[in-house]
């Protein structure tokens, strides 16, 4: 599984979770996708994407209490995600254009 065969959701899942400071669990997620999504991010998209990166063994679930659990990077996931910013930070210099 690479990085390149998730949707751009996905992706965005797996930096969420790392840029959640302390657990990050399924509301924090849905806030910090909300804030950077122009429409509302439905409930039944973010948990049906959080099971397909833990069935692809990117993220784990791990129950909180009762009805709350907190997602994590695996290793496969952080090395995609540290491959992605890799990646990003090699062409930024082309993205950005010539430097003033």
């Amino acid at each position: 599984m690479t990085l390149y065969n998730l949707t751009g959701f996905q992706r965005d899942l797996l930096q969420a979770i790392a840029a959640i400071e302390d657990q990050p669990y399924g509301l924090a997620l849905k806030d910090y996708l909300d804030e950077r999504y122009a429409d509302p991010i439905n409930h039944s998209r973010l948990y049906q994407n959080l099971d397909t990166l833990i069935d692809q063994q990117l993220v784990t679930r791990d129950p909180i209490d009762d009805r709350t659990n907190a997602y994590t990077l695996t290793d496969a996931g952080q090395r995609q995600l540290t491959h992605y910013a890799e990646t990003l930070h090699a062409v930024s210099p082309a993205i950005s254009g010539p430097r003033s």
